[in-house]
């Protein structure tokens, strides 16, 4: 074979791969001076834009064993990360449940138990970005007796807590509509006899638009909520749960599945539902999507039990009737299982429609290209004890991050790709450093993750991301293409930075089409924007 036959055989199989090293997209990476803070340990809790290319972002700030809230901190960035305003919030019984920012005002929403009054307020701390001076304003106060609250005790050997009936937080969930035109609080109604929620909407000045509150007819344990959502368009709410039958957690019961989903709209002119089946498959859970375009449920679903997983689950509804349009259950397909298991073992596992068990879903984005984008962790939790000579034990908790799985529907449910990222990650200590942060752009998935210097080789042209000591992290970018073909390098590496980034608790902001990161080595901090 002659040069030539040999160069363009090497050039196919490097465009046929499935992965390339180092071909991804420059990014520009943009650093905030290293800050200290008296709080070792803060985690990203919102960003938002003052629309001149300027970043406000709020952190949440912890005790250093990161068990107990030590209040916020709110910061106020040009474009180039310069720092140019600051202002600490002490309370540490404050909890601050969203952010926005209209017309050059930063709007927190904090929630807070007032012991003495017996209720839980929810209030506006609103202040100029040009002068960084806030005052605090109350929205609405709800009685903490009507809210289902928290209760654990343990007797001897024995442990009791109501944590199962409690839909979510307790103390209420706040979501934000894409633009922040409307604001939703939820909550779940103290009902034993029922499953009764209240949701209140808001516009972004702060007026209510409407308050309503719904039951279903069954036992509040047996109703399992999934998500809620509120429409940019008019402040519907879509309201998703899991109402299981027989009073039951089983999953079949006289050979049937043991459960359906509710989805409820919720506006000014009252509540509408609708039930729908599973038609004999296992799903989990749900999510609520929704755009101007469309409302859709996504998950996964299995044909073993609600544990383990087969395949995509994807539901397209009608936004006012609430009625299911189309169904669509999409297997793993090969590729996803030869991406797991390499190729002779990943067929097999293909063929004899094998599942996967230890899933959480991660992140949900919704395009106005008519794309539905999915990622997914395997996640578990493993103990181990040991004993010593003299019969004492020693128990550790190991908190394992393993293989990321993403895929991409469009509006029809039609799957376009899906793809399994091979790593290991494991830790008994913090789990800030591990797992992912993702966004998406122009039909790209990107997924930041940390690992060693050497990714792995497997067989069958795969690779894994490895672990690394905290100090030798280097953060990676795993780019996914429109037709699911990806590739990595290390975004930053760790010889080159001062601090190690967090990519547990990274945010993506479609404003700024950018993730933000921080980066920590003991009290020395610094934010990192990546642009997509």
């Amino acid at each position: 074979m002659n040069f030539k036959s040999i160069f363009f055989a090497l050039l196919l199989i490097v465009l046929s791969a499935n992965f390339a090293i180092g071909q991804s997209t420059d990014f520009k990476v943009t650093k905030s001076e290293i800050f200290k803070d008296k709080n070792t340990n803060s985690d990203l809790a919102f960003s938002a834009s003052d629309d001149k290319g300027g970043l406000v972002l709020l952190r949440h700030l912890y005790s250093k064993l990161g068990m107990n809230s030590r209040g916020y901190i709110l910061e106020y960035y040009d474009e180039n990360l310069k720092l140019v305003n600051q202002k600490e919030f002490e309370d540490k019984k404050s909890g601050i449940k969203g952010m926005f920012v209209k017309d050059n005002t930063v709007n927190l929403i904090e929630c807070i138990v007032n012991k003495s009054e017996e209720t839980i307020e929810y209030n506006v701390i609103k202040g100029s970005l040009s002068d960084f001076n806030f005052t605090k304003n109350n929205i609405f106060s709800i009685g903490k007796d009507n809210v289902r609250s928290p209760f654990a005790i343990g007797v001897g050997l024995f442990f009791f807590s109501n944590f199962s009936q409690i839909d979510h937080d307790p103390y209420g969930e706040v979501r934000i509509s894409a633009t922040g035109k409307y604001i939703a609080f939820n909550f779940d109604i103290k009902n034993k006899k029922q499953e009764t929620h209240r949701v209140l909407v808001y516009d972004n000045q702060l007026n209510k638009v409407y308050e309503k509150e719904f039951s279903e007819n069954i036992k509040d344990k047996y109703f399992k909520y999934n998500s809620f959502e509120v429409s940019d368009e008019d402040g519907t709410v879509y309201f998703l749960g899991k109402a299981y039958k027989n009073e039951s957690f089983k999953d079949r019961v006289d050979d049937q599945i043991n459960y359906t989903y509710k989805l409820y709209s919720i506006n000014n002119s009252g509540v509408n539902s609708k039930s729908f089946e599973t038609n004999d498959t296992y799903i989990n859970s749900l999510e609520v999507l929704l755009n101007q375009k469309g409302l859709f449920c996504i998950g996964m679903y299995s044909e073993k039990n609600s544990n383990d997983f087969r395949g995509f689950a994807y539901y397209k509804l009608d936004k006012n009737e609430l009625t299911v349009q189309k169904t669509k259950m999409t297997p793993f397909s090969e590729q996803f299982m030869i991406d797991k298991h390499g190729e002779k073992k990943g067929k097999k596992k293909s063929d004899k429609k094998k599942e996967i068990s230890d899933v959480v879903y991660r992140d949900f984005f919704i395009s106005d290209n008519n794309e539905i984008y999915f990622n997914a962790e395997e996640f578990y939790i493993t103990t181990h004890t040991t004993f010593g000579p003299n019969g004492q034990t020693s128990t550790r908790t190991v908190y394992h991050y393993n293989d990321i799985y993403s895929c991409k529907f469009n509006f029809e449910g039609e799957m376009i790709w899906m793809r399994t990222i091979n790593k290991g990650q494991a830790t008994s200590g913090l789990t800030d450093y591990l797992s992912f942060t993702s966004g998406v752009k122009d039909g790209k998935m990107y997924l930041f993750l940390n690992g060693d210097d050497d990714v792995k080789k497997l067989k069958d042209n795969r690779i894994a991301f490895a672990q690394a000591s905290v100090k030798k992290m280097n953060l990676y970018v795993i780019e996914i293409e429109p037709n699911g073909d990806f590739n990595y390098k290390i975004l930053i590496s760790d010889k080159d930075s001062k601090v190690t980034y967090r990519t547990n608790g990274g945010l993506f902001s479609n404003k700024f089409s950018a993730i933000f990161l921080e980066g920590n080595k003991g009290r020395d901090k610094r934010i990192a924007k990546i642009e997509l």
